[in-house]
């Protein structure tokens, strides 16, 4: 049986990414996650990302120890790590949705945890908000 894990994390862009520099972020990483196995879901609004990589343990951990050394996002904070039974996106290599502040108003059970001031407190609290976002998130789009 595999060794499965998912890691969610949220980091914020060192710049305003563009659509054109978007789409060439997710055409240079989902051949590189395929190759690895790597699935997961990638959420972008207004410099925020919220992303949610799973695969096998050791592949997932080298992962994220590079993403936090990656220079084109800063202050990454870990919200959720922890074993799974199944990929929650066993299809996609990266599956992509940019949301603005008004689609994001419209996605039920959504929450702006990037308001508060804590921010970092406050998402650790929030895994389960971020969770049940991602899981809606696939369920309306």
């Amino acid at each position: 049986m595999p060794n499965l894990i998912h890691i969610v994390y949220v980091s914020f862009s060192r710049n305003q990414l563009s659509e054109l520099e978007l789409d060439e972020l997710l055409s240079e990483i989902r051949p590189k996650n395929l190759a690895k196995g790597v699935t997961g879901l990638l959420l972008y609004n207004d410099e925020i990302f919220i992303q949610v990589i799973e695969g096998e343990s050791d592949t997932i951990h080298d992962l994220y120890n590079r993403l936090q050394k990656d220079k084109r996002h800063t202050n990454i904070v870990k919200i959720l790590e922890e074993r799974i039974d199944q990929r929650s996106f066993p299809n996609w290599s990266m599956g992509y949705q940019k949301l603005s502040k008004e689609d994001s108003k419209d996605l039920p059970g959504f929450t702006d945890v990037m308001s508060s001031n804590d921010i970092r407190e406050r998402l650790k609290q929030s895994s389960q908000a971020i969770v049940d976002l991602i899981v809606k998130f696939m369920k309306y789009t």
